[in-house]
């Protein structure tokens, strides 16, 4: 699949992973559709840095309002070339980032949150994003039809503890566990529609909450202790270049892509020093 001349919905599209597989996008003759949180000035500024702004179109969006999300394609869709929709790289997330305690009902409120964003976002996404890509074409019964033409394909960013969650991950990776299976229900459900479903799972990304404090060094031992190779954090270049792959090759479908460098979630305990009392966890 050639990525020239087609857009591509990239929600969380500012942030390191959203503006990295944006930029490749562009580079590729692709245009960038950003829905992020960021005030608009704010956000064009942002875009005017980047290579080739005119070929990005930005929408402050809620992903977890369907009138927002729809009003939000609709306006972008409306300053691109008729049916260039082609798909959708899905970033948008929320982590908690509180402290971890001894009591799980402390975490009720921010599962609440994290699975309205995570999972419920990440179906109102792919679900929009893939009845935009149809509207392009003539009405389809697909418990009838397949078509044979790759028409679309849609990248959700899951996390390798959605794979395995660790207790240090108490919400956030039950949340990104949800993303795995609504990746496999949507590729199963779009397939008669030519429109693909894969999900990416990266490990520890290069960010400035991760090089914080004590946050860096309790990752840096876990990435240090538990890494296959190599041993340390992920580039949001090297995710993004795995995106690409995923949107590039039509032989992907339905598949789970970790970039972790073999990463192993556990929660240590080494020399009996208990990890909730050192860091910030989720």
């Amino acid at each position: 699949m050639i990525l020239d001349g087609k857009a591509f919905v990239i929600t969380g599209g500012l942030g390191s992973i959203g503006s990295a597989t944006a930029a490749i996008i562009v580079e590729k003759g692709g245009y960038a559709i950003i829905f992020d949180i960021l005030p608009e000035d704010v956000a064009q500024e942002k875009i005017k840095t980047f290579k080739n702004p005119e070929k990005y179109v930005y929408s402050k969006t809620d992903i977890t309002s369907q009138e927002v999300l729809e009003q939000s394609l609709k306006d972008a869709l409306s300053k691109l070339p008729k049916g260039s929709l082609f798909g959708a790289v899905h970033c948008a997330a929320v982590n908690p980032n509180r402290p971890w305690t001894s009591k799980m009902s402390d975490k009720l409120k921010d599962f609440e949150t994290v699975l309205r964003v995570n999972a419920y976002g990440t179906f109102m996404v792919d679900a929009l994003v893939a009845d935009a890509i149809n509207s392009q074409y003539p009405p389809l019964d697909i418990f009838h039809e397949r078509v044979t033409e790759e028409r679309g394909v849609i990248v959700n960013l899951s996390s390798v503890v959605g794979h395995t969650p660790p207790a240090r991950c108490l919400t956030y990776g039950p949340s990104k566990t949800c993303v795995l299976g609504i990746t496999e229900a949507a590729a199963d459900f779009l397939a008669p529609s030519g429109i693909r479903v894969n999900s990416i799972a990266p490990a520890l990304v290069i960010s400035p909450l991760m090089q914080s404090g004590d946050r860096l060094k309790y990752f840096q031992d876990a990435v240090e202790g538990y890494s296959m190779f190599p041993r340390r954090f992920t580039t949001p270049e090297e995710i993004a270049g795995a995106i690409i792959f995923l949107l590039e090759n039509s032989m992907m479908n339905a598949f789970h892509l970790k970039v972790d460098a073999g990463w192993r979630q556990i929660t240590s305990w080494a020399n009996g020093i208990d990890p909730r009392k050192s860091v910030v966890v989720e």
